[in-house]
């Protein structure tokens, strides 16, 4: 996500303010056509419209990005959809697993408290 906002303050080089939105927006294509779950594609579907939309509403108005309205509507939904595409990639590799993974999403409010648990783990802290 740091890429697609730029990262570390340096947002010249994100989609929306750089030259590779087409780019960008192609590769969401990309997993758009992949994913077999029709409810992802549509997500990735609707993440693309609504970046698209935005930066054509930036273009025409000649006004920079703005970023809480980019974060809310894109950067968000789309490292969500990250997060279910991996889920849906691990369920069904789930066969070669040693540990059976469960099958459900987490809920919504507990996103990020469970991204903070594995990053911590992660980094054996």
């Amino acid at each position: 996500m740091d890429r697609f906002l730029g990262g570390g303050g340096n947002r010249d080089t994100s989609p929306f303010s750089g030259d590779d939105f087409v780019d960008w927006s192609d590769r969401l294509r990309d997993v758009e056509e992949i994913v077999n779950d029709p409810e992802l594609r549509a997500e990735a579907a609707r993440i693309r419209d609504e970046a698209r939309e935005l930066r054509r509403e930036q273009i025409e108005t000649s006004s920079p990005p703005q970023w809480d309205i980019i974060q809310q509507k894109v950067a968000r939904p789309l490292a969500q959809l990250q997060n279910r595409v991996a889920e849906e990639l691990l369920r069904r590799t789930a066969e070669e697993a040693r540990v059976p993974l469960d099958k459900d999403p987490v809920p919504t409010q507990y996103e990020d408290a469970v991204r903070r648990y594995y990053e911590r783990l992660g980094s054996s802290e």
